[in-house]
C-alpha cells in the first residue's frame, strides 16, 4: 500500500469521518463513511454487547461474528486489525479505548477488496475520529438490564428491554459462572451458543460472568445433561460454581431466578460439596434450607427437621460421626446409590451397605422410601449448612 492510500478507502473514510460541517455527530459521519466505502462497523462494550453498529450488508449476523471470535482459542484478542473469517466474510477486530474505557471494534470488508493493513489503518482513523468528535458511547443497555434483573428492579428492566427492541417472550433464563478467567469463560460460552444456536447477553467481570439466555428461532433444545457438560467445561478452566435457571421466562421470571441465585450462592455448596453445577432444583432446596436456618420468628420448623436425625445423638460419638457422614453422602451426594457413595467416600461398597443397614436400625425407617427421602434431605441439608456456616 502506498503512503497516499491510493485505493480511496482511507481518503473516502476521512472525508466523512472528519466532516464536521456536513454531519452533526460521529454516528452520522461513521454511517455515511461505511455506506459510501462498502464496509461495516460495530462497536462493542468489553462484555461484547452491541453499543453502536452500521450494517451495510446482512451476510452474517453480529451474533455469529462474536461467537466465532470468542470461540477461537488461539485468536489474539489484543492485536489491532486481527483478521477472522466468518462464513467466508472477512472481519477485523481491534481493542480501543474511549475515555479510558475498553471497547472492541469490528470492521467488515464487504467485498474482500481491502488489505489487512488498510483495514487496520481505517480502525485507527475511526478511533481518532471518535476522539475528535468527543464521542461518548451510549451506556450498555444490555448490561444495565442484567444488573436491574439481578437487583430485582422490574420497572427499569422492562424499560431497558424495550430500548433494545427485545420482547419478554425472548427471555429464556439466566446463568452465573464464578471464579473463572474472562477469556476462558467467553470462549466456552461462545462454543455453547454455537452448539445450541443460542443468543446471550452478558456482563463479564474479572472472576465471573453473568448473563441472560435469549430465545432463538433455530434454538436446539437442551436440558440438564447439556448444562452439566457446559459446567464441566467451565470447571476445567477453573470455574468454582455454575448456576443456571432456564425456562423461567419474562422479566418477572428472570428477576425471581436471580433472586434465587443471590439467596443461595453462598450456601448451596455447603449442601452439595461435590457439585460445581447448580440448577433451579438444587437452588430451590437450598433456598428452603436458608429460610429455615434464618427464621427468627419460628424455629420450630428447623427443630422438626433436625428431630428426624436426632436418634444419632444416642450413638457413641465416633460411630455417630461416621454413620452421619455416610448418610449425608448417600442421600445428598450419591442420589441414593451405595456404589457412588462408596466411590465418593473412598471405601468399599460393602462398607457403605453395612453402615446403611445400621442407619436404618437407628432411625427405624427405610431411608430410600418416597415418603422418607424429602424430609431426610431437608434435615441433612440444614445440618450441613449449620455445620459449615454456623448457627444463624
Amino acid at each position: 500500500m502506498s503512503e497516499t492510500f491510493s485505493n480511496n478507502l482511507i481518503n473516502g473514510a476521512i472525508y466523512h469521518l472528519l466532516n464536521f460541517e456536513k454531519y452533526s455527530s460521529f454516528q452520522q459521519a461513521a454511517r455515511q463513511a461505511a455506506i459510501n466505502n462498502n464496509f461495516q462497523i460495530v462497536l462493542f462494550s468489553s462484555d461484547f454487547n452491541v453499543i453502536f453498529s452500521v450494517e451495510t450488508r446482512h451476510t452474517i449476523s453480529i451474533e455469529d461474528a462474536v461467537r466465532t471470535r470468542l470461540d477461537q482459542g488461539d485468536f489474539d484478542k489484543e492485536s489491532k486489525g486481527a483478521k477472522l473469517d466468518v462464513r467466508g466474510v472477512e472481519t477485523y477486530w481491534s481493542p480501543i479505548e474511549i475515555a479510558g474505557i475498553r471497547y472492541y471494534i469490528l470492521l467488515v470488508d464487504n467485498e474482500k477488496y481491502y488489505t489487512q493493513e488498510e483495514i487496520t489503518k481505517l480502525g485507527e482513523i475511526i478511533e481518532l475520529a471518535m476522539g475528535m468528535w468527543n464521542y461518548a458511547p451510549e451506556r450498555d443497555p444490555a448490561a444495565e438490564m442484567i444488573r436491574a434483573l439481578r437487583r430485582g428492579n422490574r420497572g427499569l428492566a422492562h424499560t431497558l428491554l424495550t430500548e433494545q427492541g427485545l420482547k419478554e417472550s425472548e427471555l429464556e433464563g439466566v446463568f452465573l459462572v464464578t471464579g473463572i478467567n474472562k477469556d476462558d469463560a467467553l470462549q466456552t460460552l461462545a462454543s455453547f451458543e454455537t452448539d445450541y444456536h443460542l443468543r446471550t447477553l452478558r456482563i463479564v467481570e474479572p472472576d465471573e460472568i453473568v448473563g441472560v439466555l435469549l430465545h432463538s428461532a433455530d434454538c436446539v433444545n437442551f436440558g440438564e445433561a447439556e448444562w452439566k457438560e457446559f459446567a464441566k467445561k467451565m470447571a476445567s478452566y477453573g470455574a468454582q460454581k455454575t448456576f443456571h435457571v432456564y425456562n423461567s421466562g419474562g422479566i418477572e421470571g428472570l428477576c425471581s431466578s436471580f433472586q434465587l441465585i443471590n439467596k443461595t450462592e453462598a450456601f448451596v455448596q455447603f449442601i452439595f460439596p461435590y457439585k460445581r453445577s447448580f440448577s433451579k432444583f438444587e437452588l430451590a432446596l437450598a433456598a428452603n434450607c436458608v429460610n429455615i436456618c434464618m427464621s427468627e420468628n419460628d424455629s420450630s420448623v428447623k427443630r422438626y427437621y433436625l428431630d428426624l436425625i436426632r436418634p444419632f445423638a444416642d450413638v457413641p460419638d465416633s460411630k455417630a460421626k461416621q454413620l452421619m457422614e455416610t448418610l449425608e453422602v448417600f442421600v445428598l451426594d450419591a442420589g441414593l446409590s451405595s456404589s457412588k457413595a462408596a466411590k465418593l467416600m473412598n471405601v468399599h461398597v460393602n462398607t457403605v451397605q453395612y453402615r446403611l443397614k445400621r442407619i436404618r436400625e437407628i432411625l427405624g425407617a427405610d431411608i430410600t422410601a418416597n415418603t422418607i427421602v424429602p424430609g431426610l434431605m431437608m434435615a441433612l441439608a440444614v445440618q450441613r449448612i449449620e455445620k459449615e456456616a454456623g448457627p444463624f
